[in-house]
């Protein structure tokens, strides 16, 4: 996806660059300028003459592409917390509320989203503030999983954060984890290195 592209590779890239060390760490850095630059390209509009009519430029057209959608589902995904705010519509929930009663007027064309195109809403509209806290939770311990990990198996933890990396990154405009397979690669990941944690405990044997 475009998502995955513009954001997820390179967030994915620049930290495994940073955490491998060595003249990787400048790969990691090289990669972070370029991405910096390329966004202030494309913000800036000097792009959007060769973007016109691609993939890239519908996904940066506010005023009826891609990105024009993405603003009103989000603003359909906040109404839909804030009219569920503790436990959120429920899980699977998300595309019948939706299209049933959230979905902003100017919207109208695509009426069959199954999910708010952002990891944070994607949460709070389905799990409410408590799911939101959770999920907040779930990233922290995996992060803190990879510190662990680091000085006992490093290529699994510079591998394991690069997965975190590109999930966030990615989830900014599109799913990171509601979907089988990213869990699963997100829960057996941590399971690993939650493993490798405890049998590396100073005081363990066999």
């Amino acid at each position: 996806s475009r998502g995955a592209l513009l954001l997820g590779a390179p967030a994915a890239i620049a930290v495994m660059a940073l955490l491998a060390g060595g003249r990787w760490r400048w790969i990691g850095v090289g990669v972070l300028i370029a991405v910096a630059l390329a966004f202030a390209v494309l913000l800036s509009g000097a792009a959007q003459p060769l973007l016109t009519g691609t993939r890239f430029g519908n996904a940066l057209d506010l005023q009826r592409g891609t990105g024009f959608f993405r603003l009103n589902l989000w603003q359909s995904a906040l109404n839909m917390w804030r009219d569920h705010p503790l436990l959120g519509v429920g899980p699977d929930n998300f595309l019948y509320a939706y299209r049933s009663f959230y979905i902003l007027p100017a919207a109208w064309q695509e009426p069959n989203l199954s999910h708010p195109h952002n990891l944070l809403l994607d949460f709070a509209a389905r799990l409410g503030a408590l799911g939101l806290i959770v999920g907040v939770g779930l990233t922290i311990g995996y992060g803190m999983l990879v510190k662990r990990t680091l000085p006992v198996n490093r290529p699994l933890a510079v591998g394991c954060a690069g997965l975190l990396a590109a999930m966030l990154a990615h989830g900014l405009v599109d799913h990171s984890f509601f979907l089988v397979e990213l869990a699963h690669a997100f829960m057996l990941t941590a399971g690993v290195m939650a493993t490798i944690a405890v049998q590396e405990r100073p005081g363990r044997s066999g």
